[in-house]
């Protein structure tokens, strides 16, 4: 598993662990994560370094790659764009090098994201997979472009898999992400530890969100269900309803007993956003079942009582 030290990776190795627990798990990132409880074997790697990629799939030689590990951060895409192709490209057409030399018979799951449509959300209506790319920042045009490439390598006979999760949130994300960003604000305010104002950048943006921990099933169903499902398939993750951020800061407002102002950050505006974005999960849950169960409020909830209990 690459990426295993992110806020999605750290939970899916438990969850593996759990489902797998005679597996060997080996989890990757650029640092090496911490040893843990020794539910998996850690190395440090950095994907953009083809040797090293090539070297660790031959020492391992997995049945399995999960592929996780990106520069997921849309202003640091815009900041920094060789940074953010290197990883999400490169680094994955490494990869796929390395398994095609190694271990051609193995499952490979690329995590991709919903950001690759982009402007094809302006059709309206949730979106199926069939539905084609039109990114509007580096981020989601280097998602879009390793998506494309995992799918060419299954007509070259790679046993490849794409998800298509959109927005999952949940204990333990960055707050460099909307969600965690006003939960963690809210957190400090009740604390004390900052001014009760929460800085917000455009409020009226729809979007498809998903707990982690529904996404976290779908991840493991297809671990499972890999072997029926057809090289080069694609799914999207989703809730199939969106909610405006507006209405989930106002949500989360309504779970503090604080006063809180709420300002327009300029920094916080993205240079390009969409109205609505809202996407069809109806594959998956036909190929393995799957469907978001956790109620958006406890989502919420749960989030915010994550930050409560990490500031300080």
């Amino acid at each position: 598993m690459t990426g295993a030290a992110g806020f999605v990776g750290r939970q899916l190795i438990a969850r593996l662990a759990l489902a797998y627990p005679d597996a060997e798990i080996v989890g990757t990132d650029v640092q090496a994560p911490a040893d843990g409880d020794g539910r998996c074997i850690h190395a440090a790697l950095d994907i953009t370094d083809r040797q090293a990629v090539r070297e660790l799939i031959a020492r391992h030689r997995p049945a399995l790659v999960f592929h996780l590990a990106a520069q997921s951060h849309v202003p640091t895409s815009f900041a920094d764009p060789v940074l953010t192709w290197n990883v999400n490209l490169m680094g994955t057409l490494h990869l796929l090098e390395a398994v095609k030399a190694v271990r051609p018979d193995a499952r490979f799951v690329f995590v991709g994201s919903a950001e690759a449509y982009g402007r094809e959300f302006l059709k309206g209506g949730a979106l199926k997979e069939d539905s084609g790319f039109s990114p509007m920042n580096p981020y989601a045009a280097s998602k879009a472009a390793g998506d494309i490439l995992v799918r060419q390598q299954a007509v070259d006979g790679l046993r490849t898999i794409v998800l298509r999760p959109f927005n999952h949130v949940g204990p333990g994300q960055r707050q460099d992400f909307v969600v965690s960003a006003f939960c963690s604000q809210i957190a400090r305010i009740e604390r004390g530890l900052q001014e009760p104002v929460i800085q917000v950048g455009n409020l009226e943006a729809r979007r498809d969100f998903l707990d982690v921990r529904d996404v976290l099933d779908a991840y493991v169903a297809v671990v499972g269900e890999g072997g029926d499902i057809p090289a080069g398939a694609v799914f999207n993750l989703a809730s199939g309803r969106t909610v405006t951020i507006r209405e989930v800061l106002d949500d989360l407002l309504r779970l503090s007993d604080v006063a809180i102002d709420v300002r327009v950050d300029p920094a916080r505006l993205r240079p390009s956003d969409i109205p609505v974005a809202a996407g069809d999960a109806g594959a998956a849950r036909a190929a393995f079942g799957w469907e978001p169960r956790i109620p958006w409020r406890k989502t919420l909830a749960d989030t915010l009582d994550y930050w409560r209990a990490t500031v300080g």
